[in-house]
């Protein structure tokens, strides 16, 4: 029943009328699951979704993240009622972590239908521009998010939906975090774009999202002539010999569609780059954000699941690659300077994936990992901060003591923000743990792990790496960082040692 009133008795249907004309509803009949969150862009969708005569069901999902936010599911259950909607509730976990923001958005889009509307306006889309412009996107990212029946209000600003809730004698749900300032979007909103209005003289908003619609148009030319250009982009000789910009949106479009989900957002420049160097045999493979690979196998291209995967696994090889000055101490190459080089790349883009809001500090563990970190920060397209610390538990021995001291604490505080400790290589674990623990106590909002190399079938206790380079055999190593009694740190590559006290 189309609502006339609000709960003072006066008629908004005027106003309706006039929103109405501006939103891209389906036609009258036409089914439509809309998110709503209790928050007045969301509430104001519901009200127009069944003003416009969609059949109409309210999704509301709580994340668990903030005190009292299931009452928050009762408020748009009501609403629903009130507006002759049907309801429904959904529940999802979303841990405390880096990337909260992004998260928390996937597992939301996780349990609601395919083709939800959601309550996004104008001013949203403007925001959407920016924040993606900040974070380096192209032209897809640019054009933000489309208009239809999944962004009906698109052309109404953030101000009207207020006050059609208020017009309807609705109260939004306040939603606190929408405050913080530890979320990018948030300083869009609240900081930058002001300050692009006093700059520019003028209300940005509007700018923004015709400069939005400008790009998506050409964004769908670029896509048109791709696809006459690279009909199959899992074809690797089409692929490379493609003029490189109708490639690259081949490899995203593609790439895109083989996501764990479908992915709503497209591929990063850095991993389309990266699938372009195996397309053209510079390389055979390449991680991908999400837990996938792509690999080249008789010149075709394949997206694989990354089970083994973004850990390479290591085995002893023929050719020695160990320089004169070394021997005979050192004994043959296991992870050579170019498999190095191209597995940091792909921990650095990966880190740059997951914190793309926060940044975290770097603690490196001295002096093993430093040459590990000296690369892995320049691989990571974020402004990180680096700190350092020293521990020891081998001395000038090659086998660990299990007796841990600290030789070097920290300089920065850890209370409230994430850590991602950087590791040269991991035995038994029992240093590991007790770092974790240490760190743990400065109560930092995240603890990770990044470990270049991982000995196989040494740990004596239970690990949660996040990020691990290799797994190599159990033997005693040096090179790149690593030593023996402070000597062959300075070898390109990971070289096991058999000398005279191994």
């Amino acid at each position: 029943m189309r609502p006339l009133h609000g709960s003072d008795g006066t008629a908004y249907a005027p106003l309706v009328d006039d929103l109405l004309t501006r939103c891209t509803f389906p036609p009258r009949g036409h089914a439509l699951s809309c998110a709503v969150s209790g928050g007045a862009d969301s509430l104001a969708l519901l009200v127009l979704a069944v003003a416009a005569g969609c059949d109409v069901t309210a999704f509301h999902v709580d994340h668990g993240l903030r005190a009292g936010s299931a009452a928050e599911g009762d408020v748009v259950a009501a609403a629903a009622t009130r507006f002759g909607a049907r309801f429904e509730r959904r529940r999802v976990r979303v841990d405390p972590g880096p990337n909260l923001e992004a998260r928390a958005r996937a597992a939301r889009f996780a349990v609601l239908p395919p083709d939800v509307a959601t309550g996004h306006t104008m001013d949203d889309q403007a925001e959407t521009v920016l924040v993606n412009l900040l974070r380096g996107a192209g032209a897809d990212g640019l054009a933000a998010m489309a208009p239809g029946f999944r962004h009906p209000l698109l052309g109404l600003r953030r101000r009207e939906t207020h006050a059609l809730c208020a017009a309807a004698g609705l109260e939004p749900v306040c939603d606190a975090s929408n405050h913080d300032p530890a979320f990018v979007r948030n300083r869009v909103r609240h900081e930058l774009l002001p300050l692009c209005a006093e700059v520019a003289g003028r209300d940005p908003v509007p700018v923004l999202t015709r400069q939005a619609g400008v790009l998506r148009d050409e964004a769908a030319l670029l896509d048109a002539l791709a696809a006459e250009a690279v009909p199959d982009p899992a074809d690797a000789r089409v692929v490379a010999a493609a003029p490189r910009p109708l490639a690259r949106r081949a490899l995203r479009r593609w790439l895109r569609a083989a996501g764990p989900t479908g992915g709503d957002h497209p591929p990063t420049l850095a991993e389309v780059e990266r699938v372009l160097a195996v397309a053209g045999g510079a390389a055979v493979g390449t991680e991908l954000a999400g837990g996938r690979r792509v690999r080249r196998s008789h010149q075709r291209l394949w997206v694989v699941p990354d089970g083994s995967g973004s850990v390479t696994p290591v085995t002893h090889e023929a050719g020695t690659g160990v320089p004169l000055w070394a021997g005979p101490d050192v004994g043959p190459i296991l992870v050579d300077a170019d498999r190095l080089a191209a597995r940091v790349a792909e921990l650095g883009a990966q880190v740059t994936v997951d914190y793309a809001d926060e940044p975290p500090l770097l603690v490196a563990v001295l002096k093993g990992a430093m040459l590990f970190l000296s690369d892995l920060c320049r691989a990571i397209e974020l402004p990180v901060d680096v700190d350092f610390m020293a521990v020891s538990s081998y001395g000038s021995a090659t086998k660990t003591s299990g007796v841990v001291r600290i030789v070097k604490d920290l300089d920065s505080e850890l209370e409230g923000r994430h850590v991602l400790v950087v590791e040269d290589i991991i035995d038994s674990g029992l240093t590991l743990n007790y770092l974790r623990r240490y760190l743990k106590a400065r109560q930092p909002k995240s603890l990770e792990i990044c470990a270049l190399l991982v000995k196989e079938g040494e740990q004596r206790v239970e690990l949660d790496l996040r990020y691990v380079g290799f797994t190599i055999p159990p033997d005693f190593v040096v090179g790149y960082g690593l030593d023996v009694g402070e000597r062959f740190r300075n070898l390109r590559g990971v070289h096991r040692y058999k000398g005279a006290d191994q």
